[in-house]
C-alpha cells in the first residue's frame, strides 16, 4: 500500500485503548472470521443508523499503513459504513495480539453480541479448537462460556447439512437440534423436515425420535402416565447434562436402560465429572 502524509491516520502509534481514524479503503476483512452470512435487511438498517449517528463502536484491526489493516472484529460495521459512504472508520489497532488471541477476540465479540448464526457459532468454536489445539474446557474458558455451551454447539456440526440449514433459517431451534444430534443422518433429515413443516415442539420431536414408526404413519399416540414421567425425566436429565438422554422401560419385566450420548472423550470426561466419577490414571 502506498501512502502520502495527507492520507495518514490521525494517530499512527496506537495502543490497545487508542482509537484511530483509518481510511476505510485501507481495511480488509479477515478470510478466516467466523461469520459467513450477513443479513441484507439488518445491514441496511445499520447503514442507515451509521449515516445518521456515525459508528459508535470502533472496529478492531491489525496491520500498518504499508500493508493495510485486517479486521479482527467489526466486519458488519465496516460493511455498513461503506454503504453509508463513510471515508474513515474509527478503529483500535491491536498488533500486540497473537493470531490465536486475535481469533478469540473476534469470536468473543460476535458471541457477546449474539450476532452469529447458529452454524457460524459452531464452526467458529471448532476452528478455534482445531487451529490452536484447545479442548472443549479450554475453549469455554477462553470465550467466557460453559463447557456444556461449547460441547452443545460443536455437536451441531455432526448434523446433516440440510438440518444445519434449517437451524440457520430459524425453522428449528437448538432444542430440536439436541434431539436430532443423536440420530442417524437419514433419520435426522426425515424428522427435521417433518418438524419444520409441522412447526412441531421439541417434546413432539422427542416422541417421534423415540418411535420406530415411519413418517407416513403419523404422530405417535399420547404418552401414558408412566411414559410422560419418563419423557419429563429424559428432558430434565438432558438439560442437566447437556447431552441427549434416552430412557427405555419394559413394564412387563420392570427392567430398562439409560443411555447418554457423547461424541468425543472431552465430552465423556465432562459427563463423568457431572456424575461425580473421576477416572484413575
Amino acid at each position: 500500500m502506498t501512502t502520502d502524509n495527507a492520507n495518514l491516520p490521525r494517530v499512527v502509534e496506537a495502543g490497545p485503548e487508542t482509537i484511530v481514524a483509518l481510511p476505510i479503503e485501507w481495511i480488509k476483512p479477515d478470510r478466516d472470521q467466523a461469520r459467513t452470512h450477513f443479513d441484507e435487511a439488518s445491514l441496511a438498517e445499520l447503514a442507515d443508523s451509521i449515516a445518521t449517528a456515525g459508528v459508535v463502536q470502533p472496529v478492531v484491526v491489525a496491520g500498518d499503513t504499508t500493508q493495510g489493516y485486517t479486521l479482527i472484529a467489526g466486519e458488519r460495521r465496516w460493511r455498513a459504513a461503506q454503504r453509508a459512504g463513510l471515508a474513515e472508520l474509527p478503529a483500535i489497532v491491536r498488533n500486540d495480539l497473537s493470531p490465536a488471541d486475535a481469533g478469540v477476540l473476534g469470536l468473543i465479540e460476535n458471541l457477546q453480541r449474539e450476532s452469529l448464526g447458529v452454524m457460524d457459532t459452531a464452526n467458529g468454536l471448532a476452528r478455534l479448537g482445531d487451529t490452536h489445539g484447545l479442548t472443549h474446557e479450554a475453549i469455554a474458558q477462553r470465550i467466557g462460556k460453559s463447557r456444556v455451551y461449547v460441547t452443545n454447539y460443536l455437536r451441531l456440526r455432526q448434523l446433516a447439512p440440510s438440518v444445519q440449514s434449517l437451524l440457520d433459517a430459524h425453522r428449528l431451534s437448538l432444542g430440536h437440534a439436541k434431539v436430532l444430534a443423536g440420530l442417524a443422518p437419514l433419520r435426522q433429515v426425515e424428522l427435521a423436515r417433518r418438524a419444520a413443516k409441522a412447526g412441531a415442539s421439541v417434546r413432539q420431536l422427542e416422541r417421534w425420535a423415540r418411535s420406530d414408526a415411519p413418517e407416513t404413519a403419523g404422530p405417535p399416540a399420547p404418552d401414558t402416565d408412566a411414559g410422560a414421567d419418563l419423557g419429563a425425566m429424559e428432558r430434565a436429565l438432558a438439560e442437566h447434562l447437556g447431552n441427549a438422554v434416552s430412557i427405555r422401560f419394559m413394564p412387563d419385566t420392570r427392567q430398562g436402560e439409560l443411555r447418554i450420548a457423547f461424541h468425543d472423550l472431552d465430552e465423556f470426561d465432562g459427563l463423568l465429572a457431572k456424575l461425580g466419577y473421576q477416572r484413575r490414571d
